[in-house]
């Protein structure tokens, strides 16, 4: 299900003529990758996909699953002779970039950034110490030599402004985007009519989106329930994934309000297709709380979203107002009731389809702009005059 963004880079740097070289790890399973399962051991592994070489590699050092150290990039690095370094997050193997674009001042570095306080700093010792202290010695040997440091939502700007010291004109915002050009195939495709015929969904139904790993803090249940509160088997819910067996008591909470539902369709976790087939069968996607990758591909797919960017359950506020460039967004109020607010806003959207046909076109507007991966690889590449790179 997930869209990794490496993934996707790569395909849109050989899409537009450079060579590109991902080193990456060798945990190779989604739930792996969940749960944390695998360290990281074993032997390196080198592979080619179409747009890339993939070099997988253990790691040296997995300190509580917090400081991953890979085993030495540096012959990597001077093998590829690259344009451009381009590293996930604050890694100690930057340091190997640094020194060998100290030997090498035509290669440029840049990095992005995933944290926020939504996700990360969860207490003191990992704000003041993990990032205050050890992973901000890291940047700060790095940040002279990065052309540009990429956070990919606005929280991540206070994140480091506040535990790392770093300025403004240090950084750009680097959104997830969506692979436009596989929305554009599934939405030429057959895929609407055959998943709304297969779940019994008419042209005239408004189909709603919703998905990702069900946990309490996405609060799927309130978009459940809003649905069963309006008494109208015209509106559809598809969710598109699956819970965690070790949250058995939740599990029962979604059960209880989808069960014997004719117009709640629990699809189960699903592959790339999967999810792009289920979003282009829907008219809007609603995801009550926690961001995800999923926000970023139902507007590649033309869906008006309705969000949430804060609730009780989370740290921060996870602004989403970058992604509301065409009135193609609406956020729910957290002083209000959930479930009340996603059952007004789906009535209001049901019955007035101009409104949401207008939404949807700001919806393919606001991804044409800022979520294509042509565009967010060019914004990459003003920094460097790259032909190939890693």
């Amino acid at each position: 299900m997930l869209e990794y963004q490496e993934n996707l880079l790569a395909k849109y740097y050989a899409l537009n003529g450079h060579e590109v070289t991902i080193i990456t790890s060798t945990i190779r399973s989604i739930q792996d990758y969940y749960h944390d399962r695998d360290p990281g051991r074993g032997s390196r592994q080198e592979e080619r996909t179409d747009h890339a070489r993939v070099i997988r590699l253990p790691f040296r050092y997995n300190i509580l699953h917090r400081i991953k150290i890979f085993e030495s990039i540096s012959n990597i690095i001077e093998e590829e002779a690259p344009d451009l370094l381009y590293f996930h997050d604050i890694i100690p193997n930057i340091l190997e970039g640094v020194r060998y674009v100290k030997r090498h001042p035509d290669c440029a570095m840049i990095m992005d950034y995933h944290a926020d306080i939504s996700n990360s700093g969860a207490n003191w010792a990992s704000r003041y110490i993990l990032h205050g202290v050890i992973r901000k010695w890291i940047l700060d040997r790095a940040r002279p030599h990065l052309k540009k440091i990429f956070p990919i939502v606005p929280a991540g700007f206070d994140f480091l402004r506040t535990y790392y010291d770093v300025t403004d004109a240090e950084m750009e915002l680097l959104p997830l985007g969506t692979d436009q050009d596989y929305a554009r195939a599934v939405l030429a495709s057959d895929a609407r009519q055959r998943i709304r015929a297969r779940l019994g969904i008419e042209e005239s139904d408004l189909a709603i989106f919703t998905g990702g790993k069900l946990t309490p803090l996405k609060r799927t249940e309130d978009l459940l329930m809003a649905v069963n509160g309006l008494d109208d088997t015209s509106i559809h819910i598809i969710v598109a994934g699956a819970g965690d067996p070790t949250l058995s008591d939740y599990l029962a909470v979604i059960e209880r309000h989808s069960a014997n539902r004719p117009n709640i369709h629990m699809a189960g976790w699903q592959d790339r297709s999967g999810v792009y087939d289920l979003m282009a069968a829907a008219d809007l996607a609603i995801f009550p709380a926690s961001q995800s990758v999923m926000w970023q591909q139902s507007l590649g797919m033309g869906l008006p979203l309705i969000v949430g960017e804060e609730t009780e359950l989370q740290r921060g506020v996870q602004t989403v107002g970058y992604l509301n460039r065409h009135d193609n967004l609406i956020i729910l109020d957290p002083s209000r009731p959930f479930s009340a607010q996603i059952a007004e806003h789906v009535r209001r959207l049901a019955d007035d389809r101009a409104r949401l046909a207008a939404m949807a076109a700001g919806a393919r507007r606001t991804a044409a702009e800022i979520l294509d991966y042509n565009a967010i690889c060019t914004t990459t590449l003003r920094y460097s005059s790259a032909k190939s790179g890693i």
